[in-house]
């Protein structure tokens, strides 16, 4: 009696466990070219799966395309097929159903499973006949005693020797203490392989480069540890050409999970450019959203120590790190507070540790400039700062994130040239570090060099998926300084987030010329209301930092319009706007 067809339901679950499968999952061309011939074939399509339809509609490619000329259909179903045979011959599969490609086909069978015939995994050998082992003959009796006395006399030395240079070792060399089960350690990554599915075997070198210039840039994070394998998350792309351009598909999974945890695609017009240098972009803006610290190595352990009510005591360094990023996004006080006091305990137990020493000079520094009153001398105010951060630069004189920290104090101190060199200097070090050329951006503007300065705020924010709020200043700026009010606010919206004093003001300074009554009924109490503002004047606090004449010029003029009261602006003030006596 002919084997009843299985049914699409169970052709679906089959597939689900395919896709589920980590040596499918981590290739996208792979997984959506099974689903592809699945779906055609349950829908009784069969007749059009054809290379030129894959290549069209699974592959991207172009509709003048010819399999003759491009063996991509070719290539990727015979590694696909190869995948399948190796899943269900692991005896992984619970799956009632099968799912074949047949050899010279891109139409699967899918077959219905013997339970009795199914490949177990972990299946035991067979017991040994111990008749059938040859025997020794009697007169060798006494000859294998005495051999088996040796070996036993050499393996007993032998055993003893290994134990004593291990207890040597171990106290020569004391193995350090891992960090306590739960707690996030810095992440490592391995970086996996970079596909070419342009069709151009030519390419196969520049795009094996990818893979090497991508490892290079991150291991100038300092916080990321790139190992060559066994890292807690890898990094697999695959790269494909139309006709005006490159597209890098890139996916992350993570050791101990199933499946992707992350995936984005990269696309870079070639403008007639070599494929070398554009590839190379790729690379670069890859390694940059990859390394920022709103990217997805660190959106696990951001996550895990949102979740903490305290910290463990003591702090491991990488703890102190989450904290630091925890307080970059928001710039608030209690934030300054957990990370400080935090940092405070690693640096105790650990004076040289450079990154510390790097996130303490920057936080510190933005934390007695908030603190102080607005005719404080920023110089010597920060001069402790300034020596902790050269202190780290000299410890650690490769890492862009100490001279990044070094230019942030200068910069609070008012010393522009000497901080612009320290930033330039960071960008030099780590090119894919947005978080430099951020900061660089806004000195570069404040400085009076608008469009550089926008231009490099602009590809910041552009080159990271989920930009921090500090990232919009100088867009927020230099919208201000144009009169393009509503970019001003969109920007200034997107500051507040992390800065609650000039986000809210360049916001309700835009909003009158436009009529944005709104925005002004919302924020201007929480203005007014400011303690710090109140304690000096709304305008003489601004003008500490922030020394460009058209920028406090257009918001002194936008304040006045959305009713502040020109005596909260230049000295302290009460809540209601008047004069404090």
């Amino acid at each position: 009696m002919p084997q009843e067809a299985p049914s699409a339901a169970q052709v679906r679950t089959a597939l689900d466990e395919l896709l589920g499968w980590p040596g499918i999952s981590r290739s996208p061309q792979l997984s959506e070219l099974l689903r592809y011939v699945v779906d055609k074939t349950l829908a009784g399509d069969e007749a059009s799966i054809k290379a030129y339809s894959i290549a069209v509609d699974v592959f991207g490619r172009p509709h003048d395309f010819d399999p003759q000329a491009d063996p991509i259909v070719r290539v990727q179903a015979r590694r696909l097929r190869t995948l399948l045979e190796q899943f269900y011959d692991s005896g992984k599969s619970a799956s009632e159903v099968q799912i074949r490609l047949p050899l010279g086909r891109y139409v699967p069978d899918f077959a219905r499973v013997d339970p009795t015939q199914r490949p177990q995994a972990g299946t035991t050998a067979p017991p040994v006949d111990v008749a059938a082992v040859p025997q020794w003959p009697a007169w060798t009796q006494p000859l294998r005693s005495r051999l088996a006395l040796t070996a036993l006399l050499a393996f007993c030395f032998m055993v003893i020797g290994v134990a004593l240079v291990v207890f040597l070792l171990r106290w020569a060399f004391p193995p350090a203490t891992p960090p306590a089960a739960g707690i996030p350690d810095f992440p490592s990554v391995t970086i996996g392989t970079f596909d070419n599915l342009t069709g151009q075997p030519a390419f196969d070198d520049d795009i094996a480069g990818i893979a090497q210039q991508v490892s290079g840039a991150l291991g100038k994070f300092e916080l990321l540890r790139v190992v060559p394998q066994g890292g807690r998350f890898t990094v697999r792309a695959s790269v494909q050409q139309s006709a005006e351009q490159f597209s890098l598909k890139a996916l992350i999974s993570e050791h101990g999970s199933d499946g992707i945890v992350w995936s984005s695609t990269i696309t870079t017009p070639t403008n007639g450019g070599p494929a070398s240098q554009v590839l190379g972009d790729m690379a670069a803006a890859l390694a940059a959203q990859l390394g920022a610290a709103s990217g997805p190595l660190y959106t696990a352990d951001r996550a895990w120590f949102g979740r903490q009510a305290t910290l463990p005591s003591p702090p491991p360094s990488y703890v102190c790190a989450l904290a630091y990023m925890a307080w970059r996004d928001v710039r608030k006080a209690d934030a300054a507070t957990t990370a400080l006091d935090c940092l405070n305990q690693v640096l105790a137990a650990a004076p040289d540790n450079a990154v510390a020493l790097a996130e303490h000079a920057g936080l510190s520094a933005w934390w007695r400039s908030y603190d102080a009153p607005a005719s404080a001398d920023p110089v010597p105010l920060l001069a402790a700062e300034a020596t902790e951060a050269g202190r780290a630069v000299s410890l650690m004189p490769d890492s862009s994130f100490a001279y990044q920290q070094q230019g942030l104090v200068l910069a609070r101190q008012g010393l522009v040239d000497a901080a612009l060199g320290a930033l330039r200097k960071s960008i030099s070090l780590n090119p894919a570090s947005m978080d430099a050329l951020a900061t660089y951006g806004v000195l570069e503007w404040l400085n009076g060099n608008f469009e550089r300065g926008s231009a490099a705020g602009e590809r910041a924010i552009a080159a990271v998926p989920s930009p921090p709020p500090f990232y919009y200043m100088t867009r927020a700026f230099e919208a201000l300084r144009q009169r393009r009010f509503y970019d001003a606010i969109d920007a200034a919206q997107a500051l507040a987030a992390g800065d609650e004093e000039l986000g809210l003001a360049i916001a309700v300074a835009a909003a009158p010329v436009i009529g944005r009554n709104d925005l002004i009924d919302r924020y201007r109490p929480m203005i007014l209301s400011n303690p710090r503002f109140e304690a000096a004047g709304i305008m003489a606090r601004f003008q500490r930092l922030y020394r460009v004449p058209a920028l406090l010029d257009r918001i002194r003029e936008g304040l006045i319009l959305a009713g502040i009261p020109p005596a909260a602006l230049d000295g302290p003030f009460n809540a209601d706007g008047t004069l404090r006596q």
